[in-house]
């Protein structure tokens, strides 16, 4: 899979996830062991009545989910039906992954989650930053207009901590072993290979939200 997709390709992207929002996920026949898999036992979601949780569990260092995540942005902005909300969570099961998720939380209890999302795994993917010592993640954050201050309050703060450990444990009920995972309403599990192309994949996101609607 290329790591490097490029900036010029994302709008040819978002017209393929358009296009298959247009289509619509009623088409799709979801088969048990197939398309998806349950998760046993399920897990609570915190979203409103209404609401379908879709939750992708992610690693700055997987190209898979660097390559895939200009047609999640697509999908996000107009390809998912307006009752799913989409939430990342960062894969945790071993400590370079658990460093890459406190760079994620740290990002979002600055506000720059939106802002940097993207140059966290272009730093890591394409400049080949591994981004796996404080020192480089500070200098990373420093270099995109955060002060030293802010990073290292930000970075070992209680929040961040907290954050860490919740993921850690969801990671745990999930059942997580490799990533991108997507885990919708907490009881649907699918991925890229499962649904059979990265561009049937949302298919199938938007088909199990609509049978968890249900």
């Amino acid at each position: 899979m290329n790591n490097t997709i490029t900036r010029m390709a994302r709008p040819l992207v978002a017209a393929g996830i358009l296009l298959l929002a247009a289509h619509g996920a009623s088409a799709v026949e979801l088969t048990e062991g197939q398309q998806y898999k349950l998760l046993k036992p399920a897990q609570p979601t915190d979203v409103a009545p209404g609401k379908v949780q879709v939750v992708e569990v992610f690693w700055y260092a997987c190209s898979h989910c660097f390559a895939i995540e200009p047609k999640i942005e697509a999908w996000n902005s107009k390809g998912k039906p307006p009752y799913v909300v989409s939430v990342q969570m960062p894969a945790t099961w071993n400590e370079l992954l658990k460093t890459h998720a406190r760079v994620f939380y740290t990002a979002e209890l600055l506000g720059k989650l939106q802002q940097l999302n993207g140059d966290i795994f272009r730093e890591i993917n394409v400049k080949g930053n591994r981004m796996d010592t404080p020192e480089k993640i500070e200098a990373f954050f420093v270099s995109h207009g955060v002060s030293k201050a802010d990073f290292q309050k930000a970075f070992s703060s209680f929040a961040v901590e907290s954050k860490l450990r919740q993921a850690e444990e969801m990671n745990k009920r999930y059942k997580i072993t490799g990533t991108p995972t997507w885990v919708v309403d907490g009881k649907y599990v699918t991925d890229v290979s499962m649904a059979g192309s990265e561009d049937a994949l949302f298919e199938v996101l938007n088909a199990l939200a609509a049978k968890a609607k249900q």
